[in-house]
């Protein structure tokens, strides 16, 4: 028992810093898309693109449907990047934003971080 305790205590030591830099990777890219996307993924019933600043929160008939994973949040933004880094469902992510940003910026993003992050 006490060899399996000490070979998992080394392991775990030895990736630590792995862990770390791979904690700060994705919390760089979680602050980078709240930045670009944030508050940005929202559409109407008609699955069109709706701003921010278009909607009265007032009016309980002007709805919107906001995607399941987003970057509004630092929070809900980690977890995208994960999705994104884990290859799981990462495409409808990518063609929300593709959606709502442009191809550009969108593709510079998620290409940047698949090909860095993998």
């Amino acid at each position: 028992m006490s060899f399996f305790v000490r070979t998992m205590s080394n392991t775990l030591t030895k990736i630590g810093s792995f862990a770390l830099i791979l904690f700060v990777f994705i919390f760089i890219y979680a602050v980078m898309g709240v930045e670009v996307f944030g508050h940005k993924l929202r559409y109407d019933y008609d699955n069109n693109p709706v701003s921010y600043f278009d909607y009265d929160s007032t009016n309980t008939s002007d709805k919107f449907s906001l995607p399941q994973n987003n970057f509004d949040r630092v929070f809900d933004a980690f977890i995208s990047v994960y999705i994104v880094l884990a290859n799981d469902g990462w495409t409808t992510i990518y063609f929300d934003c593709y959606r709502v940003v442009g191809p550009f910026i969108s593709s510079l993003f998620f290409l940047s971080l698949v090909v860095l992050g993998q």
